[in-house]
C-alpha cells in the first residue's frame, strides 16, 4: 500500500486498526468512536473502551501523523507528559520505526502503527504486538548522510557541531561548509525528520546532539578505518609529545586522537596506547622520524589514515597539541568497545550541553 493518502484517509485506517487490535482482548465489551475535534493539542480521534467488569469505559485519545519522524514522536511525548493520567493517549502512524517505539516505551507512552504493531499501556492492561509484517511501502532515504562516504553532509553536520548553539540559515551553512545549498537543504531536511535540529521560522540549530552522536557513530563505524599499529620505546605521552612536535613541521600532518584527544579535552579514563591521524602522504616519514616498529597486536602507538579531509576537520590545539575536534573525538570514543563510551560522554557534557524543555520553550516564546 503506498503512502499517499490524505489525512482523512490516515484518519480512517488508524480508526479501523485500533478497533480491530483493542477488540481482540478478551474482556473487551464495545469500543464507541468519537469523532468530533476539540480545540486540544492532541487528538484526531477519541474512543471509549468498555470493558466487562467495568461501567466506567477508559477514554483514548488518539493523535494520527501521515509518518512516524522522530520529531512527531517527541512532540507527542513531550506533550502527554503534561496530561492527566485519567486519559490515555495513543500516537499512530504507518510505520514506526524500532528507535521511536524503545523511546516511547521507555517514557511509557502508548503506540500503534497502521500493520497492528502496538503498545498500549493502561492501569487494566498492557497490549504488546510486535514482528507483523509492515503493509506499508516505508520511505528510504536516497542517501544515509551519516556513513563515511557522505563527505559533504558530513562537513555540513561537523560545521554546526563546531558551533553547537548557533542558529543557521541554508545559504550561511552552505558558505561556511563549503557545500552546496541543494546539499544543505537535504541535510536540514534528514536532521529536521530526526528531530536533531530546532527550526524557527528562518533559522534552525542543533538539538537532541547526544542521540545525533550515538546515531551517527553506530553507522560511521560499519566501515573500519585504516588503522596500523606500532611499538615505541617510549612512554606514551612522550610519544604524543613528539607527534605534536613534528606536525607544527610537516603542515599538521599529525593530529592526535581518541584517547589522546580526550585526555586533552576531559580526562576521565587510563589509556595505553597513543592514538594518533597522520594523513596519508606523511605515514611513512611519520613512522621513521618517531622510530616506530609496525606490529600485529601489542602495540602502543595506533595510526589512523583519514578516509578523507573530514575526520581532521576543526581540529584545534589544546594546552599546545593538535587534536581532533571535539565531535570527531566523541565519534572515535563511541566506536571503542572498551571504555570509550565513558570518555565520551565526559565530553559530550562538557562540550555539548543540552537545552532542557524549559529553555526551549522559553527560547521559541520570545
Amino acid at each position: 500500500m503506498k503512502q499517499n493518502l490524505s489525512q482523512i484517509q490516515y484518519e480512517q485506517l488508524a480508526r479501523e486498526q485500533f478497533c480491530n487490535r483493542l477488540k481482540e482482548i478478551p474482556f473487551v465489551s464495545d469500543i464507541e468512536v468519537l469523532l468530533e475535534k476539540k480545540n486540544a493539542p492532541l487528538g484526531d480521534f477519541k474512543a471509549k473502551v468498555y470493558l466487562e467488569d467495568s461501567d466506567e469505559p477508559l477514554l483514548f485519545v488518539i493523535e494520527v501523523r501521515s509518518n512516524g519522524e522522530k520529531r512527531f514522536v517527541n512532540h507527542f511525548m513531550e506533550i502527554v507528559m503534561r496530561q492527566d493520567d485519567k486519559t490515555h493517549y495513543i500516537f499512530m502512524a504507518p510505520y514506526i520505526s524500532e528507535q521511536s517505539a524503545r523511546a516511547m516505551k521507555e517514557e511509557k507512552c502508548s503506540y500503534m502503527d497502521l500493520s497492528g504493531n502496538c503498545y498500549i499501556l493502561t492501569k487494566r492492561f498492557l497490549l504488546y504486538v510486535s514482528g507483523q509484517d509492515n503493509k506499508f511501502i516505508t520511505h528510504r532515504e536516497k542517501k544515509n548522510y551519516l556513513s563515511k562516504s557522505s563527505s559533504a553532509a558530513s562537513a555540513i553536520i561537523r560545521t554546526m557541531l563546531n558551533e553547537p548553539e548557533r542558529k543557521w540559515q541554508v545559504k550561511t551553512l552552505a558558505q561556511e561548509s563549503n557545500t552546496a545549498l541543494g546539499t544543505v537543504s537535504n541535510v536540514k531536511s534528514f536532521l529536521l525528520a530526526r528531530d536533531w535540529i530546532d527550526k524557527s521560522t528562518t533559522e534552525f540549530r542543533l538539538q537532541n546532539i547526544r542521540e545525533l552522536f550515538y546515531t551517527w557513530a553506530k553507522d560511521y563505524h560499519q566501515k573500519e578505518a585504516r588503522k596500523l599499529q606500532f611499538y615505541s620505546l617510549d612512554t606514551v605521552p612522550e610519544i604524543e609529545q613528539s607527534a605534536a612536535e613534528w606536525s607544527k613541521t610537516h603542515d599538521n600532518g599529525a593530529i592526535l586522537g581518541g584517547f589522546s584527544a580526550a585526555a586533552r579535552y576531559a580526562p576521565t579514563v587510563r589509556y595505553q596506547k597513543a592514538e594518533i591521524y597522520v594523513e596519508p602522504q606523511f605515514v611513512q616519514e611519520f613512522v621513521k622520524d618517531l622510530e616506530l616498529q609496525p606490529v600485529n597486536t601489542g602495540g602502543n602507538v595506533v595510526i589512523t589514515i583519514p578516509h578523507d579531509e573530514t575526520p581532521c576537520m576543526y581540529a584545534k590545539p589544546v594546552h599546545d597539541t593538535l587534536v581532533t575536534s571535539p565531535a570527531q573525538t566523541v565519534i572515535d570514543l563511541l566506536g571503542d568497545a572498551g571504555r570509550g563510551e565513558e570518555a565520551a560522554e565526559a565530553i559530550l557534557r562538557r562540550e555539548y550541553p543540552e537545552r532542557t524543555e524549559d529553555e526551549r520553550r522559553t527560547e521559541k516564546g520570545n
